[in-house]
Formats: C-alpha cells, structure tokens, sequence
C-alpha cells in the first residue's frame, strides 16, 4: 500500500492530476477479480452428417421451447456442427434442421438438465425424402460436467418425499450428501463442515454471511418456494474458474420457466383422533 501511495505522489508531480486519475482506474481494472458464476442455464449442441457421411455445412438449426414458444437459431459450420446455449432448463424443445440440399428432419420431446449439453449426432436424409421426424429418446445424449455432481430434475423434485417442502429432501438422494438432522438438518458434503458449502438461486448466493444459522440458509427457513424451483443440482468441489466462494459443495437451484398456460397448487396438512393409536407397541 506504501508503494501504492508513493508512486502516485510521485506520478502526480511528473504528470499532473488527469493522468493519475486514468493510471489509477487502469491499475484497478488490471487487478484480479474472482469470479463467483453458477450455472443456470442448459445447452444443445449436434453433429450434422451428410448421407455420404461427410459434414452437412450451412444447416438452419431451429430449437424451440415448446412450453413458451421462445425460438432460438442457428447454423451448422463447415465442419457439420452447432451449439446453442443460454436455454431454459426443462422442456419439452423441438429440433428442426432443415437444408436446401438434404431432406429436412425434426427431434421432438428434447429435455434438458441444468448445467447439461443435450449432444446428438445426426445423419440427414436425400432430398427425395419429405421429412423425418426423431424422438429424443431415439438420439445419443451426453452430460457434460465439470466435476463430481448430481442433478434432480423437476419430476424427481415433485416424487420426492419432502414433510417440510424444502430441497434438503431432494439433495439428501446423493449419497455424498449426509443431512444432519440432529443438527438443524444442515448438509454436509462428504463430511465437510457445513459452513464450507454454498447456495445459490438462478446464479444469486443465498448463504448465511454472517453465520447466524447452522442450517446454511440467510433465513430461519428456505428462502425461495419450494414450488418455484425446476431443477437442483449439487456439485462437489468443481474444477471449474467459474466458481468460488467454497471448498465443499455447492447447492445451485434455477426457477421454473413461465409457460402459454395458468396452473397452479394447494397443499395442506391434516390431523385428528382418529389418526392416533390406541395402544402400546406389543400391547395386544
């Protein structure tokens, strides 16, 4: 900090008060800024093939999101080969390839995880061919992470079994996720203390700064609607330059898209007499 100040004073008398200013904005810009991202989003990359097996180039590549409508765009390379990414994360989406020189082909029924590239490789058919409709589950997929993770889609969030609505119950089915529920049901990531964990929504932390909870949460419960979330994923000390801020895991939850239609939810609980026992364990 010394040498700082000192070659400021030192500046300012060789070169006036502007090119301090501009030197001391440069010198804060070069510093090195530790980025903090989560991902949130999903991607869908393909690999076009020919008839004769060669790359198709100039393929229009038109992913849509069959619950909003959103379309998003694309086209092959030379080198047969598309990715788009920034997609909400669920579905179904619809692929359709079409070319001015093969015949045009659609994949329908597409879902996507959160923090996965749906991959597929695809061989067009001759032009004499009207079109050719596929089914996602017909096409090669792979996952793409960056480390040790497990990923709950929006079913395995509505099926699991969860008293008190909160996704400790959803992230608990990782077997290296142990939920102290002696302890304020914190997490912890293969043994690590709880306090070395971080929780974000749509890419935003919502960890307890200031410590005041054991739970991990900034609020005495979960600070989002159980119902809000479409997918949860949880990854254990990523090898990725993206993330920070933690050495044990990291839970990271996205929201659900909005869709063309209104729907909606009610839950209650309900107890009386009838449901208590009557007698002892063993009692006859």
């Amino acid at each position: 900090m010394k040498l700082t100040l000192r070659l400021l004073r030192s500046t300012l008398r060789s070169f006036g008060h502007l090119t301090v200013v501009a030197f001391a904005a440069s010198l804060m810009l070069a510093l090195p800024v530790a980025s903090n991202a989560q991902e949130t989003t999903s991607a869908i990359r393909g690999n076009i093939s020919a008839p004769d097996g060669g790359p198709a180039a100039n393929v229009s590549v038109r992913i849509t999101d069959t619950r909003t409508g959103r379309v998003s765009t694309a086209t092959t390379s030379s080198t047969g080969q598309f990715t788009v990414g920034s997609l909400a994360v669920g579905g179904p989406y619809t692929i359709a390839l079409t070319s001015a020189d093969y015949a045009s082909q659609s994949i329908t029924d597409v879902m996507i995880g959160l923090g996965e590239t749906f991959s597929f490789n695809v061989t067009l058919a001759a032009e004499s061919i009207e079109e050719i409709i596929v089914t996602a589950a017909m096409v090669e997929t792979a996952q793409v992470a960056v480390g040790p993770s497990s990923t709950f889609s929006f079913d395995d969030i509505q099926n699991a079994p969860s008293f008190d609505r909160d996704i400790k119950d959803v992230v608990r089915l990782d077997p290296r996720v142990y939920i102290n529920e002696a302890d304020v049901d914190n997490v912890q990531c293969l043994g690590a203390n709880p306090r070395f964990n971080s929780l974000t929504v749509d890419g935003v932390k919502m960890n307890d700064n200031f410590g005041l909870n054991r739970s991990g949460y900034p609020t005495e419960r979960m600070p989002f609607p159980y119902d809000a979330i479409q997918a949860v994923s949880v990854e254990l000390a990523p090898y990725d330059v993206q993330y920070g801020g933690f050495t044990a895991c990291t839970t990271n939850a996205v929201t659900r898209a909005g869709t063309n239609e209104f729907d909606g939810s009610v839950f209650f609980e309900y107890g009386d007499v009838d449901l208590q026992g009557d007698k002892l364990e063993g009692d006859n």
